[in-house]
């Protein structure tokens, strides 16, 4: 489909421009919230509304109740195609044998392949809800963690200690059969673990903000 540009109001244009470029970026359509930011929009309000226009008006096409789900209404392709990488509920010695049981999943992101690089086999934690707080993080965060990932010293790691899920970052210890893994702020008053109790769930390879 083809649409004449100059139809367009100002705002619209550049909302526009905003989405057609992070398409060409990053392979995937972005949300209302980094469109904002973006386009210089400050709040979602404003931005929904020149979505509805632009949509009226046949540029764009959207899904409802779908996060990314923009997409241009021409005849050119600029996505790449998508990895769905699931987010996982929880993270704790019970379904740490089972993160992706159906019960544990709750959505599966399309994420673009410039985002996950060479990583495969990995899931999306959200930070706020599943975390504890020992690091100077977001809450609102994803973290795409790789769960078979070669891990090297002073590597971020997501691990799980008792009934706690950890983000810290992994060495090894001076002990055969320890590691050291060291938070920003230490809420547990322990950095050395032994390896019968202490899981590794996966390397942290990227963040994300949340939709």
């Amino acid at each position: 489909m083809n649409f004449d540009f100059n139809s367009l109001t100002s705002k619209q244009k550049k909302v526009y421009s905003v989405i057609e470029a992070f398409i060409r970026e990053k392979g995937i359509p972005p949300t209302v919230r980094e469109i904002g930011e973006l386009a210089g929009e400050k709040t979602p309000g404003a931005v929904q509304g020149i979505l509805n226009r632009l949509e009226k008006k046949g540029v764009i096409k959207r899904e409802v109740g779908m996060a990314r789900s923009i997409q241009l209404a021409t005849n050119d392709s600029h996505y790449l195609k998508p990895t769905f990488v699931p987010e996982v509920k929880k993270v704790s010695k019970r379904t740490l044998n089972d993160l992706l049981s159906v019960y544990n999943v709750l959505h599966y992101h399309p994420l673009s392949p410039s985002i996950l690089g060479k990583y495969d086999n990995c899931i999306l934690v959200d930070y706020k809800n599943c975390i504890l707080p020992e690091s100077n993080h977001q809450e609102d965060i994803m973290l795409l963690v790789c769960r078979d990932a070669e891990l090297s010293e002073g590597d971020t790691v997501l691990a799980v200690y008792e009934n706690h899920a950890l983000l810290r970052k992994y060495y090894p210890a001076d002990v055969p059969g320890y590691i050291k893994l060291v938070a920003d702020l230490d809420l547990l008053g322990k950095d050395i673990f032994s390896t019968d109790e202490v899981s590794i769930v996966g390397k942290l390879v990227g963040m994300i903000m949340k939709y």
